[in-house]
């Protein structure tokens, strides 16, 4: 991998997120309103049509908070004490 690949990784990765949790989150929510087999598909994916845009947007605009999130966690856990090793 060069850095070319690495920066397209990382402009890709919140979108492939958003596309994983979405379907995982719509699925859920799918069974839980509509127990029933028959039917599920399309339920899924009338949902899921929704969903997936509303999630790849929120997943983009996001992204700077979280990496901000991130980086603060990886502070303060460096700053706690390392007991039991």
């Amino acid at each position: 991998m060069n850095v070319t690949s690495d920066i397209r990784v990382e402009r890709l990765l919140p979108g492939c997120m958003a596309l994983f949790m979405s379907a995982l989150v719509t699925a859920t929510a799918t069974l839980v309103h509509a127990p029933r087999w028959q039917g599920f598909a399309a339920a899924f994916f009338a949902a899921w049509s929704l969903s997936l845009p509303v999630a790849v947007v929120a997943a983009y605009l996001t992204r700077p908070l979280a990496r901000r999130l991130a980086w603060g966690l990886v502070r303060v856990r460096d700053r706690l004490p390392r007991w039991g090793r």
